[in-house]
């Protein structure tokens, strides 16, 4: 009997020994002490690259990339780092307190790993396609969660976890389920609708395809594309100035877009052209004057700027205004 027992207590430590060990494999932790305060103190994030152990209350966060600044906004969190200046269209629609003293890191080569040093984050966040190759040295300045989707609603269910923002995050959707119940009701009468949108550069016409961002909102609110659009794709989003009869719908969003300076001003100077182009001016949906100039929020991804892109519709095809 006292062999059997003193089998089971051998047993029972060397379960609860490997236990330990993998618990301290998963966090990256290296002693028991550490673990302690990890119990405490902060929570497994699973995301595009493992899993993370994330404080609870991050107080400094770092939020690498333009549009992935929009969800971490719009979950009432103001990061001290980011890249604001990408989301110049947002900024002009948001209270300056909302966003003025965050930190602009932009760098073309990306993350400045020296920078983010000094800044002592608690929490870096980001997505897997734009820091991916970089993501082992963000590991070790703080916590750091990439997304991998490509769904701005994953997005922010991820960030919000992050964060510690779910509730936060249920409340935005739940605003932006409403407004689109809302939007579908009062535009009920008017369906089928067909929406186009073309972006002027100073070099192409692109188009906004059934899987880009804008359109993503705009056929959730029951709206679609023309039949000669369904084709194209963020892969062959480009249309020629003989193929400006494809753009042909019940309405048709415009906008111009080019880097600051010279670009911006080609770009604007392009759209300009394009107004008394033959080709364009042929269009019955321009001839009916149901084209709508729109802003740069129609190429971004996040609650705030779905948000604009639904003000949008309300503005231009309802009219009792949102």
């Amino acid at each position: 009997m006292a062999i059997q027992q003193r089998y089971q207590r051998v047993l029972k430590f060397f379960v609860l020994l490997n236990f330990a060990i993998l618990t301290i494999s998963a966090c990256g932790i290296s002693s028991y002490r550490e673990l302690e305060a990890v119990s405490n103190n902060c929570r497994i994030i699973a995301h595009a690259m493992g899993d993370t152990c994330v404080p609870l209350n991050p107080q400094r966060v770092v939020v690498w990339g333009g549009t992935e600044l929009d969800p971490v906004l719009a979950l009432g969190v103001k990061p001290i780092a980011g890249t604001p200046n990408v989301l110049t269209y947002v900024k002009e629609k948001l209270p300056s307190e909302q966003w003025q003293g965050i930190e602009d890191i932009s760098n073309p080569q990306g993350p400045n790993l020296e920078r983010l040093l000094k800044l002592k984050p608690d929490l870096i966040l980001g997505h897997k396609s734009r820091i991916e190759q970089v993501y082992p040295q963000l590991s070790k300045i703080a916590p750091t969660v990439l997304d991998g989707a490509d769904d701005w609603k994953s997005t922010l269910r991820l960030f919000a976890e992050a964060l510690g923002k779910t509730d936060k995050a249920q409340q935005v959707m739940d605003t932006y389920d409403a407004r689109i119940k809302r939007f579908k009701a009062e535009m009920s009468n008017q369906l089928p609708f067909t929406i186009s949108a073309i972006e002027v550069r100073a070099d192409a016409f692109v188009l906004s395809t059934k899987d880009s961002f804008a359109m993503s909102v705009i056929q959730e609110a029951g709206l679609s594309l023309p039949p000669a659009l369904t084709q194209y794709t963020w892969r062959t989003w480009t249309l020629s100035k003989e193929r400006l009869y494809e753009l042909e719908s019940d309405a048709l969003f415009l906008r111009s877009w080019g880097e600051v300076g010279k670009e911006q001003y080609k770009a604007q100077s392009q759209l300009e052209k394009l107004k008394t182009d033959p080709l364009w001016m042929q269009l019955q949906v321009v001839q009916q004057n149901k084209v709508y100039e729109v802003g740069d929020y129609f190429q971004g991804a996040g609650p705030i700027t779905a948000n604009f892109v639904l003000d949008d519709l309300f503005k231009h095809l309802i009219t009792t205004q949102s």
